[in-house]
C-alpha cells in the first residue's frame, strides 16, 4: 500500500507541470550596461529574513556581470520578488498541518528598506506514521530597468520541485531562491550573448 501512495503522489507532481522561464531583454549589449549604469539592487519577498538572503545571494550571483551598487547615484534598478510554498505527499496512514502566511510591503536594498514592513506567521507539521516528501514551487522575477522606466531585461521563474530531481534536495525557500538565483544569472548570460 506505501508504494502504491508514493507513486499515485509522483504522478500527482508530474501533473502539477514542470519550471519554465521566461525573458524579455532590449537591444542593449551587455558591455554598455556595464559601462554606463549603476544599479541599485532592490528585493522583496514579504519576509525581512529571506529579503537579506536573497539580497545577498543576488549580489553574489549578478555582481560580477552587472554593476550593482550600494550608494548613489543610481541610474536605474535591479528588482526582484521571490515566492515560495512548501508541497507534500505524505506516504503512510497520518499526519497535520499548520499554515503559513508571509506578507510585505517596501524593497529591501542592503541598507534598510525603502518603505513598509514585512510580517511573518509560523508553520508546523506533525507526522504521526509514515513519511512526507516535501518540495517547493518557487517564483522569482526579475527586471532591471533604467531609472526613466526602459527594461533592459526582465525574467520570470517558476520553480515547480515536485517535477524536478532537484526537488528531492531543495526542501526549503531558501535552498528554492539560491537554485532559481543561479539559474536566472546563466539565463541572463545567454540572453545576452
Amino acid at each position: 500500500m506505501p508504494l502504491r501512495t508514493l507513486f499515485a503522489s509522483l504522478v500527482l507532481a508530474a501533473f502539477a507541470g514542470c519550471s519554465s522561464v521566461q525573458t524579455q531583454k532590449a537591444a542593449v549589449p551587455l558591455a554598455t550596461i556595464q559601462s554606463t549604469e549603476r544599479l541599485q539592487l532592490m528585493v522583496r519577498t514579504g519576509d525581512a529574513v529571506m529579503d537579506k538572503l536573497v539580497y545577498e545571494m543576488a549580489y553574489q550571483q549578478f555582481g560580477g556581470v552587472l554593476p550593482l551598487r550600494e550608494k548613489e547615484p543610481y541610474t536605474g534598478t535591479v528588482e526582484i520578488t521571490f515566492a515560495s510554498s512548501a508541497q507534500s505527499a505524505f506516504i503512510g496512514t497520518s499526519s497535520t498541518s499548520g499554515s503559513a502566511s508571509a506578507y510585505g510591503s517596501g524593497w529591501y536594498t542592503g541598507r534598510g528598506y525603502t518603505s513598509g514592513s514585512a510580517y511573518v506567521s509560523g508553520h508546523s507539521t506533525t507526522v504521526t506514521t509514515g513519511s512526507t516528501f516535501q518540495w517547493q514551487n518557487s517564483t522569482m522575477i526579475i527586471v532591471i530597468k533604467k531609472a526613466d522606466g526602459e527594461r533592459l531585461w526582465s525574467a520570470d521563474y517558476g520553480y515547480k520541485g515536485g517535477w524536478e530531481l532537484s526537488g528531492w534536495v531543495v526542501n526549503t525557500p531558501e535552498e528554492a531562491a539560491r537554485l532559481v538565483t543561479k539559474r536566472l544569472k546563466e539565463k541572463f548570460l545567454k540572453d545576452f550573448r
